[in-house]
């Protein structure tokens, strides 16, 4: 199927679609993992709590706002799914049965809403030039309770019927509780994030002459390499150079606070802050990168 409509099919039919699965720790979803059938994916934000469908997976490709199911039966079919704010059913499936425009040739229209109880679902049809092949066939279903949750279905003719019944099941079955606003940070575990990291800044924050930097090995020790930039530059003139000792680390969401304790007596540990500022780390308020260490091996 032509991607373009099938991506153009999701904006029109939704109307008003916001995000479902950014919040990414714990049990909520987390962009770029793969999901199989049977597993559990939680979106606090709409009070989302659903399972995959059998002869299906699912994944939230990073930098995107739409959770994605793909058919494994090795015919095409896809899942969106949304996230919104509550809204009328009945007034909803009149814009369905309206239409929406979604090129200046192509209009699409839900051909059979209905609604039972909490529950709009219809088919679609697309109208006007250009149109995809006559073998494919969408689905749409919306649920709501304090928010409501879009699922729309796009498949070959010959999986429609499984697609559509997958969507709806998958809508049907899932629990809707009250939306939470959470933290994407609430319950960060720190130690397991920057164990086995190097901890580095650079000029500029994007490039240039590298800075201090920090190796900080699961066993709890850490290795450094220290100059009078980055996280160190207004600090006590005997960091310098290699060292080496321990560390720890404290932190309650977005923030924490990093010790290094030296080997050398009766050098004084160095505490720094860290902290989390979309989706950015900064140390002592400076743009900071964590990567793999090579030194921890």
């Amino acid at each position: 199927m032509n991607r373009t409509f099938s991506l153009a099919f999701l904006l029109g039919i939704l109307i008003c679609s916001q995000t479902l699965f950014a919040q990414n720790l714990k049990n909520r979803i987390q962009p770029g993992k793969m999901y199989n059938a049977g597993d559990s994916v939680y979106a606090p934000r709409y009070g989302l709590s659903a399972k995959i469908p059998q002869g299906w997976v699912g994944v939230l490709p990073r930098e995107t706002e739409v959770f994605l199911l793909n058919s494994t039966s090795g015919t095409f079919g896809e899942i969106f799914v949304f996230g919104r704010e509550k809204v009328d059913l009945a007034q909803l499936a009149e814009s369905w049965k309206a239409g929406v425009d979604v090129s200046e040739t192509v209009r699409l229209k839900a051909t059979d809403p209905t609604i039972e109880g909490d529950l709009l679902y219809s088919h679609a049809e697309a109208i006007g030039n250009y149109l995809p092949p006559k073998n494919y066939r969408a689905f749409a279903a919306t649920r709501c309770g304090d928010a409501c949750i879009t699922v729309l279905a796009i498949s070959e003719e010959a999986n429609a019927e499984l697609t559509s019944q997958a969507a709806l099941e998958m809508l049907k079955t899932a629990i809707l509780t009250t939306p939470k606003e959470i933290d994407p940070y609430e319950g960060f575990d720190w130690q397991g994030f920057l164990s086995g990291k190097l901890l580095i800044a650079f000029e500029g924050f994007t490039g240039g002459k590298q800075q201090t930097k920090v190796n900080l090995c699961e066993g709890g020790t850490f290795q450094a390499q220290i100059s009078k930039k980055g996280m160190m530059k207004d600090t006590n003139p005997d960091y310098k150079g290699t060292m080496k000792g321990t560390w720890t680390v404290e932190g309650k969401a977005s923030e924490a606070t990093l010790t290094l304790t030296f080997d050398k007596e009766k050098l004084a540990p160095f505490v720094a802050k860290l902290k989390f500022t979309e989706e950015e780390l900064y140390v002592n308020d400076e743009r900071h990168y964590a990567s793999q260490s090579e030194k921890c091996n």
